[in-house]
């Protein structure tokens, strides 16, 4: 049931923003749920953001600035931005925009529906 309800909420991200792959991980980098293309590797996937969020996390920590609302490496063609969706799980997509604000806020309220899930 749960992972219906987590491809759901992938759904409604990626019909409410320009996001083109989709992924609800565990904090310990196991793959939750999957909105992803042909060639992409989710479970590597989910293993590196969740490695990338809490590296960005522990550094920020590190000096004193609080937990970052997400974290975000842009190529040429893409955006992956991983963000907190709670305390035992995260969110990560990617994404074309060249601005990302309103990718951010449909991540954002995505991630509040998962939180309230788990």
């Amino acid at each position: 049931m749960q992972s219906k309800q987590y491809k759901n909420i992938l759904s409604d991200l990626e019909a409410e923003a320009d996001v083109e792959q989709s992924f609800i991980i565990s904090r310990d980098g196991l793959l939750m749920a999957a909105e992803a293309s042909s060639g992409t590797s989710p479970e590597a996937l989910a293993a590196m953001t969740a490695t990338l969020l809490g590296a960005a996390e522990t550094a920020m920590d590190e000096i004193g600035s609080g937990v970052p609302s997400h974290v975000q490496v842009k190529t040429k063609e893409h955006t992956l931005i991983v963000m907190g969706a709670g305390p035992q799980a995260l969110l990560a997509v990617a994404t074309p925009a060249d601005d990302c604000t309103q990718v951010c806020k449909a991540m954002r309220k995505a991630a509040k529906s998962i939180t309230e899930m788990v």
